[in-house]
């Protein structure tokens, strides 16, 4: 995992800093943390299970990031259909690491793909076919790691 978050974050490189991000399905932050890091403005960490994210806040405390961050405590779907995907076109990157047989990773990106963000990167099982476009995202990237792979999406250019 560290290998691949390392790959990940070169890159990324420089939009990281100063960027907003949403770490969908944050797991324990580790990708949100390493973005803080790196210089990100602002981490929103989506969550449903409620002591892994109140793991995160304590780790965000340590930091003493707690300030540049949003604790969102719900099911990534539900949380996109409510209000997420407008929160989502306000945020630089989205990052996207569902469990690896979660289908609700699919409905993510959809809703993503309706009012993108500038990036969306999505960590997944090599099984996992993330389709060439979703909506008005645009998959331009992949790179592999063994099982893993990282997708990058873009809003697809006017006229293009």
């Amino acid at each position: 995992r560290s290998l691949v978050r390392e790959a990940l974050f070169n890159i990324l490189g420089d939009e990281v800093e100063d960027a907003r991000l949403i770490d969908m399905y944050a797991g324990a932050g580790s990708v949100g943390f390493e973005a803080l890091s790196r210089g990100a403005a602002h981490l929103t960490f989506v969550e449903r299970h409620r002591a892994t994210l109140a793991g995160i806040a304590a780790t965000a405390d340590y930091f003493g990031a707690t300030d540049r961050c949003t604790f969102v405590q719900a099911d990534a779907v539900t949380w996109m259909r409510g209000n997420g995907s407008r929160i989502a076109a306000a945020s630089g990157i989205v990052f996207l690491d569902a469990p690896y047989k979660d289908d609700g990773a699919d409905t993510v990106l959809e809703l993503l793909g309706a009012s993108p963000p500038p990036l969306v990167v999505c960590e997944h099982h090599r099984e996992r076919r993330i389709p060439e476009q979703i909506g008005k995202l645009v998959n331009l990237r992949k790179a592999h790691y063994g099982l893993t792979y990282l997708t990058f999406l873009r809003p697809e250019e006017e006229g293009a």
